[in-house]
């Protein structure tokens, strides 16, 4: 399978989980984001990547609701992207937001105050 077509299939399957996402009562307040998916090559699974900047909420309980969900939300999937397999979603979370904010941290850190540069 070209990798084309695995890009193309992984940005639809991301479009209608963002949808899906914002239309949920159950993480109502909870800031999700789907930041990305890697769908295997053979289309029978996908890794799920989110983010949140919920503070409240748990990343167990957020993996929990979402896992909850995942039958219904492959079901959308399948109708709405009529593709031979509807892969199993995997969700995790994308650390590269945290890892982006903490590098920001050390450096602001290492990085005199203003005032004191001259």
């Amino acid at each position: 399978m070209s990798s084309r077509r695995l890009v193309r299939v992984s940005e639809s399957i991301r479009g209608v989980l963002a949808r899906l996402v914002s239309r949920e009562r159950t993480l109502e307040g909870m800031l999700l984001t789907i930041t990305g998916v890697d769908v295997s090559p053979d289309l029978r699974h996908a890794t799920v990547f989110v983010s949140h900047l919920d503070g409240r909420t748990p990343d167990e309980q957020i993996l929990h609701d979402l896992n909850a969900l995942k039958e219904e939300w492959q079901s959308e999937i399948n109708k709405a992207l009529h593709i031979k397999y509807t892969p199993k979603l995997h969700f995790k979370f994308d650390e590269a937001q945290k890892r982006g904010d903490r590098i920001l941290q050390i450096i602001s850190e290492l990085e005199p105050p203003a005032e004191e540069k001259s």
